[in-house]
């Protein structure tokens, strides 16, 4: 069996999986865990018969993610069940947890049925349950509030008995999906996603698994005028770029790219601080075709999307759904549609705009400290002598801002 109890070695790792953006913003609870809060946790953990948590290992020992059953009943033969795995992992290793999951279950717990509680914004979640062989019991309308709102809750089950029946066809598919051969890449048509940003990668290899094509990735000028050479692409998507498209670029293949305002109101640079900054709590993520004019490009499609959550949150929130377009484009090859209305285009922010206002209401405060609050981008910071105080991980309750501290040499 894979699966061995979590020791206190592990808690460096395990929490590094779990505070991934990835992993953390499809949790129930998205907040950032640090170091001591997570030992306290672990020790209340070893002396809690209700819970067991588990460590997965690969073929090679080598641990890939984990599993955890919650409200054990042995009793009643009952238990509550969740597992997230390395968002390093190899394709594939989320349904070997399963399955290893489902058999520490039925095996060693000695379960007659295992739950699970999924938020219904979590399809990847839903789908990866489905497949398993769980049965759909119920919703919880709006049963938990994040930070985005409220969101229906899917009460998922399997009995003992359909996991035994259903468990040769998930191997059978498993080992399939490992021995398959795959058509010759060229084939399929290509497509190119090209980001400056780790955080896209999971997302980027969920479309490579589960969406037809010769998917290539690039994160630098040079990694895409490399792909470029050989294959003419059916698409470019940028979703994270610094870099300008060379003109003999995007003249000679359709590039798309990504916006976080409702164009053409908020063209140009630092949308998410700009529209914060100005008060707005929801935008459109735009997807349009790049032409010479910065943001002015035709629009193939837009999605509502909300400006809650620290700028790292919302960023990701806006990758998952570049994804979703991605998809819709891929599969629809829709035409873009010229830009109506006025124009109205922001200016890049500069790194010394991040200075915490000395005045002003707590609210604001909040929303200045969250919205520079991502990796690579300058946070707020206050200077006192030689010192600069930067701020993260706001908080605003009751009245009460708090924030994470980082006090460095000016």
């Amino acid at each position: 069996m894979p699966l061995r109890p979590l020791a206190e070695r592990d808690l460096a790792m395990v929490r590094n999986w779990r505070n991934h953006p990835f992993v953390r913003l499809s949790m129930f609870s998205a907040q950032l865990i640090d170091e001591s809060e997570h030992l306290t946790w672990f020790e209340r953990l070893s002396v809690n018969p209700g819970v067991r948590w588990l460590v997965h290992e690969d073929d090679a020992g080598k641990p890939d993610g984990t599993v955890y059953f919650t409200e054990y009943r042995p009793n009643q033969g009952m238990a509550f069940w969740g597992i997230y795995r390395d968002p390093e992992a190899t394709g594939g290793s989320g349904s070997r947890l399963g399955m290893d999951g489902l058999d520490y279950a039925f095996d060693q717990l000695k379960l007659r049925k295992l739950n699970a509680d999924v938020l219904a914004n979590n399809q990847r979640s839903i789908a990866f349950h489905e497949r398993l062989g769980f049965q759909r019991e119920g919703v919880f309308r709006d049963g938990h509030l994040s930070d985005s709102g409220p969101i229906d809750v899917i009460r998922y089950g399997i009995l003992e008995n359909e996991w035994r029946e259903q468990h040769p066809r998930v191997l059978a598919r498993l080992e399939a999906r490992a021995n398959r051969a795959l058509p010759e890449r060229s084939d399929f048509q290509r497509y190119i996603v090209a980001s400056c940003k780790d955080w896209h990668r999971p997302g980027f290899e969920a479309l490579q698994r589960d969406t037809r094509g010769d998917w290539i990735w690039v994160s630098s000028p040079s990694e895409l005028m490399a792909a470029l050479e050989h294959k003419s692409p059916r698409y470019i998507f940028f979703l994270h770029w610094n870099w300008l498209v060379p003109k003999d670029v995007w003249s000679r293949h359709e590039c798309v790219c990504f916006h976080m305002t409702d164009v053409p109101y908020g063209r140009g640079g630092s949308p998410l601080q700009n529209l914060i900054a100005a008060g707005h709590t929801e935008t459109k993520l735009s997807a349009l075709r790049m032409i010479a004019e910065m943001d002015a490009g035709p629009v193939y499609a837009k999605r509502p999307m909300r400006l809650n959550g620290r700028a790292e949150d919302i960023y990701l929130r806006a990758g998952a759904l570049s994804f979703e377009l991605i998809s819709w484009i891929v599969d629809q090859n829709p035409e873009p549609l010229k830009q109506e209305g006025e124009a109205l285009t922001f200016k890049r922010r500069t790194p010394d705009q991040s200075v915490l206002p000395s005045q002003g209401e707590l609210d604001k405060l909040y929303d200045h400290i969250r919205m520079l609050d991502a990796p690579g981008y300058p946070l707020a910071f206050v200077e006192s002598g030689a010192f600069r105080i930067c701020f993260s991980n706001a908080e605003l309750k009751c009245g009460i801002l708090k924030a994470s501290a980082q006090i460095s040499k000016g």
